[in-house]
């Protein structure tokens, strides 16, 4: 009888001994994301000819609510040249008047719609060639340590209009340079139904600054404009359109150039196109294209052509796409690019569709 006491005494015993649960403590929701990516060019070259097969960028993504008034959310990248932190970012999503919204860390920016969007959720698989020559940051996107602040504008019936401002760290503009210069990003989108057959059009308008010439503090300029609409198509299928134009104004610093003249001015726009069909949530292809002014040469236009299909295996934990790309610079032989890729998600953050 005494050993039965003690034993019950000792699990009587054992939630004082094990710490426990307080305030603060998080359970993050955990996703990782990976790619194999498999292409073949017909580019002038050594490589002509033979396939490429590889693993991707891989994402670690988590995401939780801090408490009723913040949500919290990291993005770790890996790739090989390491692992970087792509976004961590807090968001105040309710407590503020007006319907005021603030967000603060580093994130990809909401220039256009396709800004703020991670490549995964891309209908094609990479990026547009013109954004990667006309954004700041080039390929690795406009993703800066920034302060954004934005308001739902009061509108009547079913428009939709929101207004951001974020407060950039400004490096995009000037990756070369260290020294601290401050950039603005504005953006006003745009939402609204398009009678009662379910259609919906977004259009969007977004600017950016930066220094782009410490020495001689000269400010770039990036306006840009979109637009997107969806249509319901039969029973489950939707159409999309979507297009974005960009112009950017920058200076072009010479280290050299000792005689404290200004630098000198290019300006240079591009926009791309596409349609996206969707004729059931596993299945979507379509066409996209694309032409941009080159960087150091304005006078030549650089273009590019695709066409895309996905298909999702069950769900969006797996997703197989294919593009063909025609690649057209200008006054040189075009380039031709078929690329496969296997998108594999695990965790409540999925390989989206688009």
């Amino acid at each position: 009888m005494r050993s039965r006491f003690r034993g019950a005494a000792v699990l009587a015993a054992l939630p004082m001994l094990i710490p426990s649960a307080h305030a603060g403590v998080l359970n993050p929701d955990l996703s990782a994301l990976g790619q194999l990516r498999a292409s073949a060019s017909d580019e002038a070259g050594p490589d002509r000819g033979h396939p490429a097969l590889g693993l991707g960028e891989s994402e670690l993504i988590l995401t939780a609510p801090l408490n009723p008034y913040f949500n919290g959310a990291f993005t770790f990248a890996a790739h090989d040249e390491g692992v970087e932190v792509e976004e961590a970012y807090v968001a105040m999503v309710r407590g503020l008047p007006w319907g005021l919204g603030l967000k603060a860390g580093k994130y990809r920016l909401g220039f256009g719609k396709l800004g703020a969007a991670h490549p995964h959720r891309y209908p094609f698989i990479d990026p547009p060639r013109a954004w990667s020559s006309l954004m700041p940051g080039g390929e690795e996107g406009f993703n800066e340590a920034a302060v954004q602040a934005s308001m739902l504008l009061p509108t009547p019936g079913s428009w939709a209009s929101t207004l951001s401002v974020d407060a950039l760290q400004g490096q995009a503009f000037h990756p070369e340079d260290e020294r601290p210069r401050l950039g603005w990003l504005g953006r006003w989108s745009n939402a609204f139904l398009l009678g009662s057959g379910g259609g919906a059009l977004e259009a969007g308008a977004s600017a950016a600054t930066g220094v782009d010439d410490v020495d001689a503090n000269a400010r770039g300029w990036l306006l840009g404009a979109d637009l997107k609409a969806a249509f319901p198509v039969g029973a489950a299928g939707r159409l999309t359109f979507q297009g974005e134009a960009a112009f950017r104004r920058a200076h072009l610093s010479d280290p050299a150039d000792t005689t404290g003249r200004p630098p000198e001015r290019e300006e240079r726009a591009g926009f791309f196109a596409l349609a996206d069909w969707r004729p059931s949530a596993r299945w979507n292809g379509g066409v996209f294209y694309e032409q941009w002014q080159r960087e150091g040469a304005p006078s030549s236009i650089d273009r590019a052509a695709r066409v895309f299909a996905g298909y999702a295996v069950m769900e969006e934990t797996t997703l197989i796409r294919v593009s063909l790309e025609r690649h057209m610079p200008a006054g040189e032989t075009p380039v031709h690019t078929v690329s496969a890729q296997l998108l594999f998600s695990m965790g409540p953050h999925k390989a989206h569709q688009f």
